[in-house]
């Protein structure tokens, strides 16, 4: 490619500076991937078809068209549904479709409907993940043969591919300090928090609620010699999505919550400030000794948050 088309280098190195200004890493496989797509040469990335003068040609010609699709895309994930962030965003490749269906079917955007749904359906349930290229192309297929991105139609297509797309409570609930996904999920959650601020000290970090070191004071009797020297609470428990909120570097260091125990850290909060983190109101809940009944009263908030996304039979 850069053979035919000295600017080649710098075209995708600038796409790609624009694209990753606010936070994303957009990357060249996933650049040159979306322009075999588009051009219908099919998602498998293989030198080969660069090779191709008709495909190099078309990529040249048209690539004012390519970028300004892919670009739109990224604006519309930034501007739809909060994901704003790297971190946030564990798979590129769900918005492939999406680029090709503006690319080819410009017209069309302003009347397509739950496209917003699509994107965060397919990154909760891991649709795109794996090697998706043939279900990119069998997308691609239905969007030229509806002309138009039917998401009912596009999820028809992933199910047949052998592809989950089910969001349950559990999957949610399932998700933990240390889950690959739980930032897409605070992302959605803290739609307003900032993930690159300008200030190191505003930087989102994940903090437990009830401290580990906390949790892991309390024991129960080792059935074998009955020693009190077993933890009650084990790492899942400890880490449970139930049991982290999203907090400021600032607020979560040396001066800030740090290891208070929910009693201290809320007890001077606002009722904005809980309503955010979906903090229980009853006090009593923010009490070592009550951690199990705090956990199953945040979880029906968690729940009742993300339920527009849980599907329902």
């Amino acid at each position: 490619l850069t053979v035919k088309w000295e600017e080649a280098d710098e075209k995708i190195e600038d796409l790609l500076e624009e694209l990753n200004r606010t936070g994303y890493n957009f990357n060249r496989d996933f650049i040159l991937k979306t322009c075999l797509t588009l051009l219908d040469k099919g998602a498998a990335y293989n030198v080969n078809k660069f090779r191709d003068k008709n495909t190099r040609e078309k990529i040249i010609n048209e690539w004012e068209a390519i970028s300004k699709s892919i670009k739109f895309v990224k604006d519309f994930l930034w501007e739809n549904t909060y994901i704003r962030s790297s971190k946030a965003l564990p798979s590129y490749l769900t918005l492939i479709p999406l680029i090709y269906f503006r690319y080819h079917y410009k017209k069309k955007w302003d009347e397509a409907i739950n496209l917003d749904d699509y994107i965060l359906r397919t990154l909760i349930s891991g649709a795109f993940s794996g090697t998706p290229d043939n279900l990119i192309d069998k997308c691609t297929k239905n969007i030229n043969s509806n002309e138009d991105f039917i998401v009912k139609d596009i999820y028809g297509v992933i199910r047949a591919d052998g592809r989950n797309l089910e969001v349950s409570k559990e999957t949610i609930l399932k998700q933990s300090y240390t889950s690959k996904n739980i930032h897409l999920y605070f992302n959605l959650w803290y739609k307003d928090f900032d993930y690159r601020p300008s200030a190191k000290d505003n930087s989102p970090q994940i903090d437990h609620i009830f401290p580990q070191v906390a949790l892991k004071s309390v024991k129960v009797p080792n059935p074998e010699t009955g020693r009190m020297n077993l933890l009650k609470y084990k790492a899942y428990d400890r880490n449970q999505i139930a049991n982290c909120m999203l907090l400021k570097q600032s607020e979560n260091g040396s001066g800030g919550k740090a290891d208070q125990l929910p009693e201290e850290w809320f007890e001077e909060k606002p009722d904005a400030y809980l309503k955010k983190h979906l903090i229980p109101t009853n006090k009593e809940l923010w009490k070592l000794e009550n951690f199990e009944e705090f956990i199953e009263e945040r979880k029906k908030l968690i729940e009742e948050k993300f339920s527009y996304l849980i599907l329902k039979e």
